[in-house]
């Protein structure tokens, strides 16, 4: 004998299933942007033996720390020990291969790199101070900002 309440029961779990669901392309596509790493990138070129990555470092990680927040990732390459071939697969993970072919070898420097074109959006020196460092990690933050708002 079947029961006459399951059957409405049973709809009406079903319709409160998918109103539950992301019914539009727009949810998921929040869903796959929060999945996609930061598309911009600030990576340090350093050594133990570099003399402006000895000025640069310390104005650079106190600015960055004040960006934890911030839509972008950071990538180090520490070339003090060689290894070129592990940096150059650091940055072929970091999605920023060419940038890092480009300026392989040389140290005491941070660029900021569009992830997906390749630009290098700034080039961030020890004659930076500590402003001028944030007012370049804003001025990319802007541009990254701008170029997603347009489909870019």
């Amino acid at each position: 004998m079947r029961n006459p309440i399951a059957w409405p029961s049973l709809l009406l779990l079903a319709w409160a299933l998918l109103l539950t669901m992301p019914s539009s392309a727009a949810a998921q596509t929040d869903m796959q942007a929060e999945a996609a790493p930061p598309r911009l990138v600030a990576a340090l070129f350093r050594s133990n033996w570099c003399g402006p990555c000895k000025i640069l470092e310390p104005r650079y990680e106190r600015v960055i720390s004040e960006y934890a927040d911030a839509p972008l990732d950071r990538v180090r390459f520490d070339s003090s020990f060689g290894r070129r071939d592990a940096l150059a697969d650091r940055a072929r993970e970091a999605g920023i291969a060419s940038a890092y072919d480009a300026a392989s070898g040389r140290t005491g420097f941070v660029l900021l790199i569009d992830r997906e074109t390749q630009d290098v959006l700034a080039r961030i020196t020890a004659r930076y101070s500590e402003d001028d460092i944030a007012g370049a990690l804003d001025y990319a933050l802007d541009i990254i900002e701008d170029r997603e708002a347009f489909g870019l």
